[in-house]
């Protein structure tokens, strides 16, 4: 793996594949390749895997808006709130529940009122066999001692464990069938397949809620803790990987208990990079040093909460700072910004951005993205176009063209030679599907290590000639019988708007 780590710096995709491949048949040996690395070597590494299109290079942030601390007004506006930024919403079903008995509701309808105040796609977790888990009020007003001490979690210092109010969660079991409708991903602990029985629900709870999620056909969320940064790293990893995990999320603060906390933490990270099913991975919890160097090795998304709400404390702070009364978002958005040196989209990602994935998403459709369509071995787009293209805010959004009117298009005009302008996602789609009728695909992307890699990809596994224009989108266009601008960029469209034998996917 030492000689595939050393090419995949230089650049070498083909390397990255097969490190890809190697690390999923020996997740042990890669880690303790990547130990070997300095911390400049593994940040690189990270950023390689996070980038297009073996990852997803993408920065957000996901919001906890729930809090018993808040009435049931402020919850709304909060979700309202994040709905103008285009944040996703991360939901503890528990915390639902507690409110919605506050307010003398059932825990879906309260749920229900609350999903229709954003568009954007819903994460919910702490949900069990039952449906929304219901806790004690020792553990639902936990006052934070473990994140606030620093210590190396051994369970925690007040005692409590991971009990249930159990009779609470079958008053409303009836209800379980009918969230799947209203949230795009259910999220897990799989801490207890690693170390930590006493702080997570059982495994064969787990499992259950995982098959449950499956079958409703919504995505999975999976939370692993950094642990001893060796054996117990490994173990999530590879219960991620068994279980076809969307979307991996690194715990660490005090549930990191590696020697060298904030390294374990960034190996971690670019574990997950290399090996996530999903191409997208996250932290629910972590200290400000470990989320900064994280960020660096390749992190995606970070969980923070309002003011009242147990994420607002878990991200974005040092032990002795991080308290309930925290409001951590305003916080990780500023690390965000300054740790993430460049990106093709805003830090934190926006709702224009959400709205352009969810168009792409939406024009290929289900059956060619994540987790289903794939050219080679790498799936086109990640798990946020899945997410993305369940939620309210696909529903809202209009395409003018699929795939398939395009192959319409492309055989009615006999054409053989198709221009792509844009090298990512789309691209690819259109192209595996135009192969069969067309002789030559002409692709140029304004980034050269865009193209190239999509280029030499497609070339390699699609039945077509492929060929680079060198970012030259005129000689595209001149050499072509028929182009597709392969973006719902704004400017792009503009751009080629009126053009003669360009097709824009939108009006």
């Amino acid at each position: 793996m030492k000689k595939d780590i050393e090419r995949i710096l230089d650049g070498d995709f083909e390397s990255a594949y097969a490190l890809m491949e190697k690390g999923k048949s020996s997740p042990s040996e890669l880690l303790l390749a990547l130990k070997e690395l300095s911390d400049e070597e593994l940040a690189s590494l990270g950023s390689f895997y996070k980038s297009f299109p073996l990852g997803c290079d993408l920065n957000e942030v996901l919001v906890d808006v729930v809090s018993l601390k808040q009435s049931l007004s402020e919850i709304k506006g909060g979700f309202r709130l994040v709905d103008r930024l285009g944040f996703p919403v991360h939901v503890c079903s528990y915390a639902v529940a507690d409110v919605a008995e506050r307010e003398g509701m059932s825990p879906f309808e309260l749920m229900e009122q609350l999903r229709s105040l954003t568009d954007m796609p819903v994460d919910v977790d702490h949900f069990g066999v039952y449906g929304p888990m219901r806790y004690p009020e020792e553990i639902v007003k936990c006052p934070a001692d473990c994140y606030r001490s620093g210590k190396p979690f051994n369970g925690c210092p007040r005692g409590r464990i991971h009990k249930r109010l159990e009779d609470k969660e079958r008053a409303f079991s009836h209800e379980k069938n009918l969230w799947p409708r209203i949230v795009q991903s259910i999220s897990v602990s799989l801490m207890a397949f690693q170390k930590n029985t006493s702080h997570a629900a059982p495994p064969e709870e787990t499992i259950s809620v995982i098959e449950f999620a499956r079958e409703q056909g919504r995505g999975v969320g999976a939370i692993i803790c950094v642990g001893d940064g060796k054996e117990e790293l490994v173990r999530g990893i590879e219960a991620c990987m068994k279980y076809g995990i969307d979307e991996v999320v690194i715990e660490g603060g005090p549930y990191n208990c590696a020697s060298d906390r904030v390294r374990a933490f960034g190996e971690a990270v670019v574990l997950a990079r290399i090996l996530a099913p999903g191409k997208i991975v996250a932290t629910n919890g972590q200290y400000e040093d470990e989320l900064r160097f994280g960020l660096k090795c390749g992190l995606n998304s970070v969980i923070s909460g309002f003011p009242g709400n147990h994420h607002a404390y878990m991200s974005g702070y040092m032990p002795g700072e991080a308290t309930v009364a925290k409001f951590g978002l305003p916080k990780v958005v500023e690390i965000m910004a300054e740790e993430v040196a460049s990106s093709p989209f805003p830090v934190p990602a926006d709702r224009a951005v959400a709205e352009i994935i969810a168009k792409s998403a939406k024009f290929l459709g289900l059956e060619n993205i994540y987790p289903y369509g794939k050219v080679g071995n790498i799936f086109i787009g990640d798990a946020h176009w899945f997410l993305l293209l369940t939620s309210p805010l696909a529903d809202k959004l209009k395409v003018k063209h699929t795939p398939g009117t395009l192959v319409e298009e492309i055989r009615k005009r006999g054409v053989k030679k198709l221009g792509l302008i844009g090298g990512r996602f789309i691209a690819w789609g259109i192209a595996k599907a135009a192969a069969p009728y067309v002789e030559e695909i002409r692709i140029s992307d304004v980034d050269e290590k865009v193209e190239s890699v999509t280029v030499k990809h497609l070339g390699k596994h699609l039945p077509v000639k492929v060929t680079g224009c060198g970012g030259n989108d005129n000689m595209c266009i001149n050499s072509s019988q028929l182009t597709v601008i392969c973006s719902f960029l704004p400017h792009l469209m503009k751009k080629f708007r009126g053009l003669e034998n360009v097709v824009i996917l939108e009006d």
